[in-house]
């Protein structure tokens, strides 16, 4: 991948853009081919559509997602991160930036979704117990404090 960036470094834009083209068809899975082609683009929706092209042949790369997803307004970084905590559920990232974007009600389903598919991690528990306390919920956040030290304990934290 080293050389086909390189290559595409030593010529004009069209060019490269036709080298990185080539490259990631012969190495579909290659994130940094995908990121630089992206990069080779001027406006934001000619960016967004390689890295859509990127993301269909690697669902699973935390970065072509990040990328995708920093090109976005909020409304459609939300959708986006939805998809993305579908497709990288071990995110904890994707996971803290949606929970960010949505409402209380929302954010509180985001994080209790991320505690069931990351009971070890402990920036969930934590981003929860901040959103409980954010509400005046002191109640609920000694409760999320009890069940973090239960769950961390039980899978070795």
């Amino acid at each position: 991948e080293d050389v086909w960036l390189e290559a595409a470094r030593l010529h004009p834009p069209q060019i490269a853009k036709t080298i990185l083209a080539t490259a990631v068809r012969r190495l579909p899975s290659s994130v940094k081919l995908f990121l630089g082609a992206a990069d080779l683009e001027h406006n934001d929706s000619s960016k967004k559509a390689v890295l859509r092209k990127a993301l269909e042949a690697i669902p699973t790369s935390v970065t072509l997602w990040k990328a995708a997803i920093e090109l976005e307004e909020a409304e459609d970084a939300k959708i986006l991160l939805s998809v993305a905590v579908e497709r990288v559920p071990q995110s904890v990232e994707m996971w803290l930036a949606l929970s960010r974007l949505e409402t209380y009600e929302n954010a509180r389903k985001v994080l209790n979704e991320a505690r069931r598919k990351l009971p070890a991690e402990r920036a969930v528990w934590i981003a929860a117990a901040k959103l409980e306390e954010s509400q005046n919920h002191v109640h609920t956040v000694d409760k999320i404090i009890q069940k973090s030290v239960k769950s961390l304990a039980k899978h070795d934290a």
